[in-house]
Parts: C-alpha cells; structure tokens; sequence
C-alpha cells in the first residue's frame, strides 16, 4: 500500500478528488494542507492546487507582505479589496511566477470583485518578463463586471490557451480589442465562447477576419455578428462540432452565402443560428450542410418569420442527410435578449397577423425526423389549441422534451385543456418534460383507467389560469405516477408588469404549487393501496 503512493498518477488522482475542481473552499484547503506533507506528496499537491483558479488573489499574496495589502471583512461575506502598498521589485516575483506557471485554467466571474484597475495595471507594468500573466494557462473564463478591468483579459492570452469564454462585458466594446488579437496570440484556440450584452452586438470586420484564422477551432459561440469572410471559413473547418452564430441583415453578406455552391459544415453536431429575420441565405446554407452527425438545430430570429418561409426551412432542414440523424429542434422569436425591453415597453407583435399563424402545417415536414426526440416553439404567433397538441402526440411518438412556449407571460389564455394532454400521456411513453400553457379552469372529465402511466417528470403550465386544484391534481395523478412530479408555475414577476396580469400569477402560482403537493401525496397513496400489505 506504501509503495502505491509513491507512483504519481495515484497521488495525482488522490489530490484531484480531494480537490473536486476547487470550487470549493474546504476542498481546496485539503489539498493544500496536502500540499505541506512529505515532499513526494507536496509536488504533486502543488500542481493541482494551483491548475485552477478563481482569483488572483492567492498569487498576489505570494508577493512578501510588505508588497500587499487587505483590508477586513465588511460583514457582508465579500473579501475585502486587496491592493498593492509599491511596485514589486524583481526580487518580489519569484514565488508569484513559479505558481502563476502551474496554472492551466483561470475562470472569474460572479459579483465578488477581485483585483481591481489599479492592481492590474501595476502587476503587469512591473512584471519581470513578457507574455501573458499566466504563462501555461489553457482554459479562460472571463465574465468582469468592472469596465476598467474588463480589458485586462488581454493580459491572459497566451500560444497554450485551448479554452475561451468571454461573458456579460460591461460595454458590447470591449470585447472588439480582445478578440481582434485572436489568431495572434492564440493560434490553438479551439473552444471560443462570446456573450454580448446587447440583443445585436457591434459588427466588426477585424473581429471576424480574425475568427477566420483560427483553424483548430472546434466549437464557436459568437453572439457577435459575423462578415462571410469567417462564416465561411467556419463552414470548412475539418473539426468542427458546435456552431453558434449570428447572421448579420447584410446584403454583402447574404450574396456571398447565396454564391455558395459546395458542401459545407462537414462534421458539426450542433448549429444555433441567430438572425434579425429567417431569410433566403439562412435556408440555402441549411441546405448545403453536409454532416452526417447533425443532430440538434436552433433557429432564433428577431423578427416572426412568416409560417410560408419556416415551413421551407423545417423542410429544407428535413431532408437527406439530416433526417436521419436529428433529435432535437428549436425555434424561437423574438431573440431573448431583446425580451426585457419588451416588458419594460409592454410591447406585443400584431396578433392577429395571418401570414405569422403557427399551427400543425408548418411543423409537418419534421415528421421525416424519425429519431425527433426534443421539439421547443417559442412565438407568440404560436396556435395552441388540442388539435395542435393530438397532430404532435401522433407525428412524433419519441418526443422526450416538448416545449410550446410564448416568448413571455402576458395575461394569453391557452386553447389546450387537461384532456387535451392525454394524447401526449397516450402516444408519448418516452415523454420527461412538458411546457405548454393550458386552460385549467374547468372540471376534467372522468379519468381514462385503460392508459398506462406517464413517465412526465416536469409540467410547466407559466401563467396557466386554474380554479379546481383537488380536481386538477386528482386528473394528473392518475398518469402522471413519478414521485418526483413537479409542475412548474409563473411567479407574479415573471411576465407583464401589468397589475391584474401580476396578481392572477400570483394567485394561480400559490395553486399550482398545492397541485404539485397533492398530485405527489396522491400517488403515494395510490401506490400503497396497489401494494400487496402482507401481516407479519
């Protein structure tokens, strides 16, 4: 057993369980008690409690303590701010850099500050030698809600880093200097992650010739738009997987992609595609997709596309080779970042736009979708009604997941009864989660014996109005037979700050909840009554 620990993949597995990715303050204080063991357990210990970090603030601190200061606790439970007293001299930085190069992954975000603008900008005016702040560092995650320290994720790219996620920047601007500098200081980038903070980020034509020099990439999430110079450099890429992208209203843009004539996207597993409205480009570049690995497609426009222009593109989309190999599809309006000004303008699209009117026709081409196991609608132009539901339940019998959704609560009444559901309990065996809004203000009819059991796990009804909850519960516990059956509700802020509207899910909330609760105590007792009760 002695002899076991002097072979250093065990203490690196003891260290890396003890450690549990260091999200964790006792665990990490583990591994470095750990770490001031033996010395065959201290170098290994080292490596792991150093490889992730979440803060500089350990770094700092292996500056002499006259170099830095920290001020107390402010009873709030955040750190207090730390901040150096003098430039470190050279003599200042040994122990800093010999730590700051076991660090292979750096990931700050939260509310909790960190360093501040001052600190930053010292460590890296007076750092002994050049290159990135931490110089073997391959995975970054960055999201800085301080705009002058946003910028200082500059400091951390460097040839090794593999990993970059870059989220919830003060300003949309700040993103363009570090991600104009990709190709250069990153060359093996191959997972690259951007929010932004507008609903349609700043368009960039650096930022995207940029993108289309990283030739490892492996899956991209821009939320920036993207010139065709990268997206079609995207479309070639041998490893590509994940593609998530948006598709500026640009007319250069589009004729590029229309000029297209070749298989493109020859591996990706997953493509999100964002844009101001479903246009001619973003069905032709479906249509040249190539990968026999195609498996979940997300669609997500400003604007409501036409029912006419979605149904060619969900045909498009299900033809040869994609219908054989998709489980999942989404499709959303408006984007959902552009949703809070809605609410705060109480804005709603034009209701009664025919051309806009989802129902059964539109999605009939995804019947070709065999293997169809996750489908997610979200429109307000979305007609829910139990025709709608019982064409669904008999089209896709393998559903695991359907969600039919308005982009937000508004005091709309849904067409779908309970009984309206009973095609999905009936037809959909593999059925785990539910979100469609429903009518729950009358009486269910008497229950169907001859059904067998749902295997539904979660109902979201969001701002369902309802006036019989024994009923309601009585009605789901006959199929819906999970112990851990949840239904899921709006909260009275959830949606519409109009009065009545807030008032009613907040009434309605308070109910479903109790459905919840009575739908699980009713299932127990139907379980112990069907138990055979032996005497002892």
């Amino acid at each position: 057993m002695r002899q076991c620990l002097h072979a250093p993949d065990v203490l690196k597995n003891i260290c890396e369980q003890a450690y549990e990715g260091g999200y964790d303050v006792e665990c990490r204080a583990t591994v470095a008690a750990l770490s001031l063991t033996c010395r065959a357990v201290s170098r290994v210990a080292a490596k792991v409690l150093w490889s992730r970090l979440f803060s500089l603030r350990p770094l700092v601190k292996c500056m002499p303590p006259d170099v830095w200061a920290e001020s107390g606790d402010d009873g709030s439970g955040f750190r207090g701010n730390i901040s150096l007293n003098r430039p470190p001299d050279v003599s200042d930085w040994a122990r800093f850099l010999a730590n700051a190069a076991l660090v292979t992954s750096f990931k700050r975000f939260g509310s909790q500050p960190d360093l501040d603008e001052d600190t930053y900008r010292i460590l890296c005016l007076y750092r002994p030698q050049p290159g990135p702040l931490l110089p073997s560092l391959r995975e970054l995650i960055w999201e800085e809600a301080d705009a002058d320290v946003f910028e200082y994720a500059y400091q951390f790219l460097g040839p090794k880093l593999t990993t970059l996620h870059l989220g919830q920047p003060p300003s949309d601007s700040l993103l363009l200097p570090i991600l104009r500098s990709l190709h250069v200081k990153c060359p093996l980038l191959s997972h690259l992650s951007v929010q932004c903070r507008s609903s349609i980020g700043p368009v960039d034509p650096l930022v995207s010739r940029a993108l289309s020099q990283l030739r490892r990439l492996e899956s991209v999430d821009m939320a920036l738009p993207l010139f065709s110079d990268s997206l079609l450099s995207l479309a070639t890429l041998p490893d590509l997987s994940v593609v998530k992208v948006f598709l500026p209203r640009m007319t250069s843009v589009h004729q590029d992609l229309l000029s297209v004539d070749h298989p493109i996207f020859s591996s990706i597993s997953v493509l999100q595609i964002s844009a101001v409205g479903l246009e001619q480009p973003l069905t032709h570049l479906i249509r040249l997709t190539s990968s026999p690995h195609l498996t979940e497609v997300r669609l997500c426009t400003a604007h409501d596309p036409p029912a006419s222009d979605l149904r060619d593109f969900l045909s498009v989309l299900s033809s040869c080779p994609r219908k054989d190999t998709l489980t999942a599809v989404s499709i959303s309006s408006p984007l959902p970042s552009s949703i809070p000004l809605m609410l705060s303008m109480s804005a709603l699209p034009p209701l009664d736009l025919a051309a806009c009117q989802l129902d059964f026709s539109v999605f009939r081409p995804l019947t070709a979708c065999a293997e169809l196991a996750e489908l997610e609608v979200t429109s307000f132009f979305l007609k829910l009604d139990n025709e709608l539901i019982r064409l669904l339940a008999n089209a896709f019998p393998r559903l695991q997941s359907l969600r039919l959704t308005l982009p937000y609560n508004a005091g709309k009444v849904s067409e779908v009864t309970l009984e309206g559901l009973l095609p999905l309990f009936r037809q959909c065996p593999d059925l785990t989660h539910l979100a469609v809004p429903i009518d729950a203000t009358r009486q269910p009819r008497a229950l169907d014996d001859n059904m067998r059991p749902s295997d539904l796990l979660t109902m979201d009804v969001a701002d369902s109005p309802i006036s019989f909850p024994e009923e309601v519960a009585a009605f789901l516990s006959a199929y819906c037979t999970q112990p851990s059956f949840t239904v899921i509700s709006a909260q009275a802020h959830d949606g519409d700050r109009d009065p009545e509207h807030m008032r009613s899910r907040e009434l309605h909330n308070a109910m479903w909840d109790q459905v919840t609760c009575m739908v699980r105590l009713f299932v127990r007792v139907r379980h112990l009554e069907r138990t055979p009760q032996h005497n002892v």
